[in-house]
């Protein structure tokens, strides 16, 4: 049986950990695309994403009852702050070009007999027109119309009430005999970028990440010059582990200036302790880095990986479960996102940081990231065996 060499191993493991890092930092445009556009990236999209909500989309009443309670209702509607009454006229021709420009995303109709309607109490209604091409605009405007009209409606049934008799208080307690309190856990704006902002941060260093180590992997090959002076098959593991202690080193450094330090600047809630989060993604950055390595038969120029791995983050963000549930995935669709270490990766990062749930509530899924870890350990050792034996390691 043959023996380790445990002092072959360590001076093995450090020399490589030392080159990929002096590799790494003076590729200037290697480093740039990483880090520096990383860190860019990050706060970037979280300035974009700033407000959190929209705020004073543009709408346009068409009031054809010219009424005080129209007025009174419109009034309502213009006090929030998701709306912005940019213009107010009798002719819905005139709105409808407004909608068609651009100018205005919804348009709040109400009808001639609007006043009449209520006042014999026969009932009324108000036409809402609103840009559904775009979610949140539509949710934006449908939500504070919808607000408005429940107060409104409020208003009239409590004067009804107070005109025959009933107190204030008699009046509000028939009207609501159920009072609901609705508490929005966790994102208590319903803010879109503590919705969507921690998972992206994820995905934007696994896709860096990747395309970094795919360049570096494409330069090599095509200058022939990756790790040679080293002979046996068993000096690839500590060859690898040393290349991917220095990429962990990067993502740690890189995920701590990007990820946290947006959320800190931009006051998204961070409800997890620094260390709780770091060591639940080791095992996705290793798996990240491992999987990048395993990609090197792939690339046999620097542009290869670039041109490549960009279009994987936009799927790898569908497949994460954010923008779209995942219990609805069709069980193929479940089965083929694990392959992206951000699926799990995503999910404890969001639990920890966002839920307050504690390391234990999101062990299943570091133990899921290991396991990843290791099958792209054994994968990236396969291929760079088969690079060995071809002489091109």
């Amino acid at each position: 049986m043959k023996k380790i060499n445990f002092s072959h191993f360590f001076s093995a493991f450090f020399r490589s950990f030392r080159v990929e890092l002096v590799h790494f930092f003076k590729d200037k445009a290697l480093f740039s695309s990483v880090v520096v556009t990383g860190i860019l990236v990050a706060f970037v999209y979280s300035a974009v994403y700033q407000n959190e909500i929209p705020q004073r989309i543009p709408v346009h009443v068409v009031d054809l009852s010219s009424s005080s309670l129209s007025r009174n209702f419109i009034s309502m509607v213009g006090a929030g702050q998701n709306v912005n009454i940019v213009s107010i006229g009798n002719n819905l021709s005139d709105a409808k070009i407004q909608f068609e420009e651009g100018t205005i995303n919804g348009i709040i109709l109400i009808p001639e007999d609007f006043h009449k309607d209520i006042t014999y109490r026969r009932g009324s209604s108000i036409s809402l027109y609103s840009d559904a091409s775009n979610m949140m605009i539509n949710k934006g405007i449908s939500t504070a119309v919808s607000k408005s009209l429940a107060t409104f409606n409020a208003q009239i049934e409590v004067s009804g009430a107070m005109r025959r008799g009933m107190t204030y208080i008699n009046s509000v307690n028939t009207r609501r005999a159920v009072t609901p309190i609705s508490n929005a856990l966790f994102n208590p704006t319903s803010g879109y970028a503590t919705f969507l902002l921690p998972v992206v941060y994820l995905v934007i260093i696994q896709t860096l990440l990747l395309t970094g180590i795919g360049v570096l992997e494409g330069t090599m090959r095509e200058y022939d010059n990756y790790h040679s002076i080293y002979k046996s098959s068993f000096n690839i593991v500590p060859i690898l582990l040393g290349r991917s202690s220095a990429y962990l080193m990067i993502c740690i450094l890189l995920f701590s200036i990007a990820a946290l330090g947006s959320m800190y600047v931009f006051e998204i809630p961070f409800r997890a302790k620094y260390l709780d989060v770091v060591v639940y993604l080791i095992p996705f950055f290793l798996s990240v880095i491992f999987l990048g390595f395993s990609l090197r038969g792939i690339f046999k120029k620097r542009e290869d990986a670039a041109l490549t791995i960009t279009f994987t983050s936009i799927p790898a963000v569908f497949l994460s479960g954010i923008s779209w549930p995942t219990f609805t995935f069709p069980t193929w669709v479940k089965v083929f996102s694990t392959i992206f270490p951000t699926t799990y990766g995503s999910r404890g990062f969001v639990a920890l940081s966002q839920f307050g749930a504690s390391f234990d509530e999101v062990e299943t899924w570091w133990k899921y990231l290991w396991i990843m870890a290791l099958f792209y350990f054994l994968l990236a050792f396969a291929v760079n065996m088969k690079f060995k034996k071809s002489k091109s390691f």
